[in-house]
């Protein structure tokens, strides 16, 4: 009878996993999609804080008086600090969409997926701190003032790393994602599709005015309420050799 019993808790036993298994997979898709919003909801707004940047055709006065003002100050160097926290979400982000394609991934396409997201957080992040540079001299490093020369330098390498390198490595991986999208299955068609366009816009656009700006976080916002609401079984995934489906789905 113990031996039946024995036997039978063994028998039991790989069914445990599974349950625990299921339950991490929704926690990571869940944390993909609550750190895609964070991005997002980040980026947005370190973007809004950055467009209050003085015109460059600002008299010298009035450029050293904006710069001198604290809360102009505060508003830069917060806008970087929302930068950086944006920029550790969606590398989170990037990092639990790599686990959710598993072994369904093609290399060379999740290569680029990976490489184009490193590459805009690096720009990224380096804009945001030249943009910053100026109200961190007078904050931190107790500068005199803000020469006409030294913000327009800042402001105008800033402007071309965000808003004309960064939407295209934007959209490279927008590109990126969508065709594993396709490939993989692991999301809706129509959402590749839909990336297919914005990353089209972003790529091709000859200047990138502030406004176009916000179609990367909007689009990565997008994929994340996708995430959370559709699920790998809501899915067809492509059929294996012997009609299972299994080994194309995500490893436990």
């Amino acid at each position: 009878m113990d031996h039946d019993r024995s036997s039978h808790n063994l028998d039991d036993a790989p069914d445990r996993p599974r349950v625990d298994d299921a339950s991490v997979k929704a926690r990571s898709i869940e944390a993909a999609a609550a750190a895609g919003i964070g991005y997002s909801v980040l980026a947005v707004l370190a973007l809004t804080r950055m467009s209050s940047y003085p015109n460059l055709d600002a008299t010298e006065a009035e450029l050293t008086a904006w710069f001198d003002d604290d809360s102009n100050q505060i508003l830069l160097t917060g806008a970087l600090g929302l930068a950086s926290i944006s920029a550790v979400l969606f590398l989170w982000f990037v990092a639990v969409i790599r686990r959710r394609l598993g072994d369904r991934e093609d290399r060379f396409f999740a290569t680029v997926f990976f490489g184009s997201g490193i590459a805009y957080v690096a720009v990224w992040l380096v804009g945001a701190a030249t943009l910053a540079g100026p109200a961190i001299a007078m904050t931190m490093l107790d500068a005199a003032e803000v020469t006409p020369a030294s913000a327009s330098l800042a402001g105008g390498v800033a402007a071309a790393l965000i808003l004309v390198v960064a939407p295209r490595i934007e959209a490279v991986f927008i590109f990126s994602t969508s065709t594993v999208i396709l490939r993989s299955n692991v999301l809706p068609s129509w959402l590749a599709l839909v990336g297919y366009v914005a990353g089209l816009i972003m790529f091709l656009a000859p200047f990138v005015y502030l406004p176009l700006g916000y179609v990367f976080p909007a689009w990565v916002f997008v994929v994340s309420v996708v995430l959370l609401i559709v699920r790998p079984n809501d899915l067809q995934l492509p059929q294996a050799a012997d009609g299972d489906t299994s080994e194309l789905r995500p490893p436990r």
